[in-house]
């Protein structure tokens, strides 16, 4: 299979019960492999579910296409991208698995099999036959993506139409899987489902009309989410889908209720959210509705204020006095402390159009708005536009925009920097420069940051260029 960008892989892998770091081991042969190394990528969880990040892991192929990659592999059924030059396949691994790999680059879907010990290799020779019939996992995801361009009335049957394939494919070819991975392969589909309903109101527009700059939803849209059932379970926690479900379930539930009753609606987004708590705890079990607790206060790390964050905290804190996303979400209000209004910018490198290195912090003088995108990302493109009126309404006068880009592919870097006119300083953070990504607690983009004249953080929460008339008011406010 061509190469799909890493990011949209790690989106949808799918993660299992966390377990203590353990190696995994995978040796083999390549022939006709067009590369020197293997590459292996996955998503690694620290200590709990909210804590994450991307792991590639690389092993060189010696004369004779031999390799050997070790990994430490903290979950069951983690889903191992295997890059060779310009092909890709994927397989399933858990803690202690030892596999051995053979496979022709030159037809690699057809070639490729599996022995080994540790984890059942059925389980990696499932994945084989999955991939010859229906290629990446990721295929799923687009077809799913593709069917919310059908209307409500049909979009529901075209999604359990889509998911019972899977399912059916499961049931022709489970000789010799473990109970757990079929457990595993249902739940995973199942929910996926779930949790596209939940999403289908803003996806359907956004997909329908070609683009992310969406100004209203209709209500009739909404129907689609209250077909998703309040179907929660602690033993599915490890299943990346039952989490993004549980994460939105209560959210979007509120939102179709208040579409339906339009004189109910309540435009205060924290007692909104205090109400998502208060429902999770009512109806969840206990790992679920902490879980979902926890993600608000990250959210609310990411987009509110410091005080609505503390109180958050102290409540989640007094709720659960020893979770397991404590320190978690304490470092992360340590961060946010640093972003906060009256701290000073946290420096980086940029460049300008002659290749030219300026420090962030000898801009001090000027008021800087700080974008940070990448070129796969369509919310970042859909901005753009707005940008562009921005820059032109503040040129001439001491306002510097600076993009920070988290691409991994220069090409498609380049090729966006020109194609959507990003005039002003640029910086692609990768390397050691993606520490700065991190240390600005990006865990998404687009993401926005402005900058006094001071050289301090100006906001605590910057608005987007499309929301222009607030943002010019925040800018102007500076100048």
């Amino acid at each position: 299979m061509k190469r799909l960008f890493v990011m949209i892989f790690a989106i949808f892998c799918s993660i299992v019960a966390l377990a203590g770091k353990e190696d995994i081991t995978i040796k083999g042969t390549i022939i006709n492999a067009g590369a020197d190394s293997v590459f292996i990528s996955y998503t690694d969880y620290r200590e709990n579910w909210l804590d994450f990040h991307f792991v590639s892991v690389g092993g060189k192929l010696d004369k004779n296409g031999n390799f050997l990659v070790t990994v430490p592999v903290p979950h069951d059924y983690t889903i191992l991208n295997i890059s060779i030059g310009k092909e890709e396949t994927e397989v399933y691994c858990s803690p202690g698995d030892k596999l051995v790999m053979t496979a022709d680059v030159a037809d690699l879907d057809n070639t490729i099999s599996y022995k080994g010990v540790g984890m059942d290799v059925s389980v990696a020779n499932f994945m084989v036959k999955y991939i010859r019939k229906y290629g990446l996992t990721d295929n799923f995801h687009r077809a799913a993506h593709k069917t919310m361009e059908k209307e409500p009335e049909a979009y529901v049957a075209a999604m359990k139409e889509l998911v019972q394939r899977e399912l059916d494919f499961l049931v022709e070819n489970a000789g010799g899987l473990p109970a757990s991975f079929i457990t595993f392969w249902n739940a995973y589909y199942e929910y996926t489902m779930y949790n596209n309903m939940l999403i289908y109101p803003y996806m359907h527009e956004i997909v329908k009309h070609g683009t992310y700059d969406i100004d209203t939803i209709p209500p009739a849209n909404f129907k689609v989410v209250t077909q998703a059932p309040e179907k929660f379970n602690d033993e599915l926690m490890h299943i990346l889908p039952y989490r993004n479900f549980v994460n939105d379930y209560y959210s979007q539930i509120l939102t179709a209720r208040q579409k339906e009753n339009p004189g109910q609606r309540d435009d205060d987004h924290d007692a909104f959210v205090d109400k998502v708590i208060a429902l999770s705890r009512q109806h969840m079990p206990a790992k679920t509705a902490e879980y979902v607790f926890a993600y608000q206060i990250s959210s609310a790390i990411h987009n509110g204020k410091m005080e609505r964050v503390n109180a958050l905290y102290n409540q989640f804190a007094e709720r659960y006095p020893n979770s397991e996303y404590s320190d978690f979400l304490e470092d992360g209000i340590a961060k946010k402390k640093k972003l906060s209004p009256g701290a000073p910018v946290i420096d980086f490198i940029v460049y300008d159009d002659d290749g030219r290195k300026i420090k962030l912090s000898s801009l001090k003088g000027k008021v800087v708005y700080i974008d940070f995108w990448a070129s796969w990302c369509g919310p970042c493109r859909a901005e753009f536009k707005y940008m562009k009126e921005i820059r032109e309404r503040f040129a001439g006068r001491d306002v510097v925009f600076v993009y920070a880009s988290i691409d991994m592919d220069e090409g498609e870097w380049n090729k966006a920097r020109k194609k959507y006119d990003l005039q002003g300083l640029h910086v692609r953070l990768n390397g050691e420069e993606g520490k700065t990504a991190v240390a600005y607690g990006i865990n998404g983009v687009p993401y926005y940051f402005l900058v006094d004249r001071e050289g301090n953080f100006a906001l605590e929460h910057t608005p987007r260029p499309s929301q222009t008339a607030e943002l010019v008011k925040a800018i102007e406010s500076l100048l």
